[in-house]
């Protein structure tokens, strides 16, 4: 507060004027305004984003098998870089949060100056005299500087929990790139089974649409001429646009298989690439070498989702650590190097250490409703993780259930395609005899497309279906050691791997799932009793309630299926 007394009129500093405008002048710059990206600006940004989306890409060379296409997406995937890319910064944020454990060494050094004398003088408390003249003991201009070294013992505390806890951050999103790896791996298994069967029906698809076009330009030409009543013309002609049609919709779908496939792969749409067709002997059911009590033990520990879940229960023990710990007194320990420039001062340097001791009394009020915060959160993360658990089992459950329909409903395509052949054939021998029509063999032609395009469709679910019993079960392509960066041995380290897992070698833990067998009773023997006098009925009583004991174990021993039960 400034004060005006007698004989001391207020004087403005000289410079105050000029402060006053300076500060002014920069607080009306500080004024925001959003501005638009110019259309320039965003064509600019396009480009160069268009340029790093494929840059960096090994080129392909020959036929794509499948291992080679999980290994471009699982490289290349932009969704997997961006995987990549939080857990890169995640680990960038545990460092940082190690630091906050060191101590501050904190340096100042500064000039002052003023535009009089710094003096002062004393009055007496008893008589308002002034007891001595005006003096001073500091120059118009001085330096100073300080190093100082200081340590909270509470925040070193805090700032270790914060570590342990970006830590645990760091390795969820190590678990959610594993997730984003396995929703890769299964896309890509699907689109590659879609694109591969497409590009081995598609020739056919072709040589047919060819055909049934002909036929349907000469049905246009039976109505013209009148070569056939026109009520049967116009059957013929709607028979084969309707061929047309479905010929057409077969065509679409194949077209597009391999554009979805090259999306995952980080390649252009527009990309021209070949895959490994296979044959059609050996498109068969894959077996499954793990039992469906192997799968749900191996879900149990494998599951990125799950094993996220443990480390945010672990961080919810450390939040409620951190937060009782915020309730603690602080002790500061300091110690530091000083220096003035003022003449007046005797020892122009000097040495200070100490320490300092503070804290909020009323924290004793908030520490229990603190502490029961933080037991509901840590119950709270406990539950989400017994609720992750039931899920994951289910889908492991849905998935082998699934694989198993898909497998059964790919051998009656199977078997209606080899049906189908055989007509094919005998029609095509039919017309070469002149036995059948041009409009008979296109019919049976395009059954037999739309025939072999199911089969190769619920073939590729098949596959679809194998992937999500691997994927539900935390059976990963990618191993956790690659042998190099390169996209062939990325591809060789994803082959080894998904032989393995094909060959029923991957470790399965075992579980003590079963429930405990109850103690088997002992015979009674019997009891001779002498015959007793019945006495009188009692009045009948209402029945109290039963009451069930709640039981405190595992609610998991209870599930059969855990055990292997249901296979």
């Amino acid at each position: 507060m400034l004060t005006v007394t007698s004989g001391s009129p207020l004087r403005m500093p000289r410079r105050l004027p000029l402060a006053v405008i300076i500060a002014c002048t920069l607080l009306a710059g500080c004024g925001v305004h959003p501005q638009a990206m110019t259309t320039q600006e965003q064509v600019a940004q396009a480009m160069e984003d268009r340029n790093q989306m494929f840059a960096n890409q090994e080129p392909v060379h020959g036929a794509v098998t499948l291992d080679e296409a999980i290994a471009r997406a699982l490289k290349y995937n932009l969704a997997q870089r961006v995987a990549l890319q939080e857990q890169a910064m995640q680990d960038d944020m545990r460092d940082v949060a190690g630091l906050d454990m060191l101590p501050r060494l904190a340096a100042r050094a500064g000039v002052q100056t003023r535009d009089n004398v710094a003096a002062s003088s004393s009055q007496s408390v008893t008589t308002g005299q002034q007891s001595l003249e005006s003096s001073t003991s500091q120059d118009q201009t001085s330096r100073t500087g300080d190093l100082t070294l200081s340590w909270n013992l509470l925040d070193l505390g805090i700032s270790y929990v914060n570590a342990r806890m970006q830590a645990n951050k760091t390795l969820e999103a190590e678990e959610r790139r594993r997730k984003v790896v396995a929703d890769i791996t299964r896309q890509v298994r699907t689109a590659y089974w879609e694109a591969a069967t497409a590009q081995r029906l598609r020739p056919q698809v072709i040589q047919a649409l060819g055909q049934a076009r002909q036929t349907l330009a000469y049905a246009h030409r039976t109505e013209q001429e009148r070569l056939l009543p026109p009520l049967e013309s116009l059957r013929f002609q709607k028979n084969m646009l309707e061929m047309v049609r479905q010929l057409e919709v077969v065509d679409s779908d194949l077209a597009l298989a391999k554009t979805r496939l090259a999306a995952l792969m980080n390649l252009p749409p527009a990309s021209d690439f070949t895959l490994v067709v296979p044959s059609e002997s050996s498109m068969s059911v894959p077996k499954l070498r793990y039992s469906l009590g192997d799968l749900e033990n191996l879900s149990m520990v494998q599951r990125p989702e799950i094993r996220e879940q443990s480390y945010q229960a672990r961080n919810a023990v450390l939040e409620t650590r951190r937060s009782l710990l915020r309730l603690l007194p602080g002790a500061n320990l300091f110690a530091g190097l000083n220096g003035d420039s003022n003449s007046y001062l005797v020892n122009h340097g000097w040495a200070s250490a100490g320490v300092q001791v503070s804290g909020n009394l009323l924290n004793v009020l908030a520490w229990s409703p603190v502490k029961r915060a933080g037991e509901s959160a840590e119950k709270l993360a406990e539950l989400q993780r017994q609720a992750m658990r039931m899920a994951v089992l289910a889908q492991v459950n849905v998935s082998w259930q699934e694989y198993q329909s898909s497998a059964q409903m790919f051998g009656r395509y199977q078997e209606l395609a080899r049906l189908q052949q055989g007509i094919q054939q005998q029609t095509d021998d039919s017309y070469r005899s002149q036995a059948a029509t041009q409009m008979e063999q296109v019919r049976v032609s395009t059954e037999t497309i739309l025939t072999l395009r199911a089969r190769d469709r619920s073939y590729a679910a098949m596959q679809n279906a194998l992937g999500s019993v691997y994927q539900s079960a935390g059976l990963d392509s990618l191993p956790d050691r690659v042998s190099g960066t390169s996209l062939a041995a990325l591809s060789n380290s994803v082959a080894q791997q998904n032989q393995r897992i094909e060959n029923g070698t991957i470790a399965v833990p075992t579980l003590n799932l079963r429930p405990q067998s109850a103690p088997t009773p002992q015979p009674v023997k019997p009891v001779i009793q002498p015959v007793a006098v019945v006495p009188p009925p009692r009045p009948v009583t209402p029945p109290q309630q039963q009451v069930y004991a709640v039981s405190s174990d595992n609610l998991w021993s209870n599930l059969n299926s855990l055990s292997g039960g249901a296979q």
